[in-house]
């Protein structure tokens, strides 16, 4: 697998750099889930989201 690979989130439709072969330089690091909040979004979404819906997202958890 590839260090870096562009991707399109699934729910804002914009592109990031996913880095799943470095994954702790990985935009997404930057947000913090609990197992809950991950469980949420893997309901609603298949792969890999952008760190902005990923915060988006865990508010929308937050506030059910």
């Amino acid at each position: 697998m590839a260090c870096h690979e562009t991707v399109t989130c699934p729910r804002c439709e914009r592109t990031f750099e996913c880095r799943v072969g470095t994954i702790l330089r990985c935009q997404c690091q930057d947000v913090v889930l609990t197992e809950e909040e991950r469980y949420f979004i893997q309901q609603n979404y298949s792969g890999c989201l952008c760190a902005d819906c990923l915060r988006d997202m865990k508010a929308m958890y937050q506030q059910t």
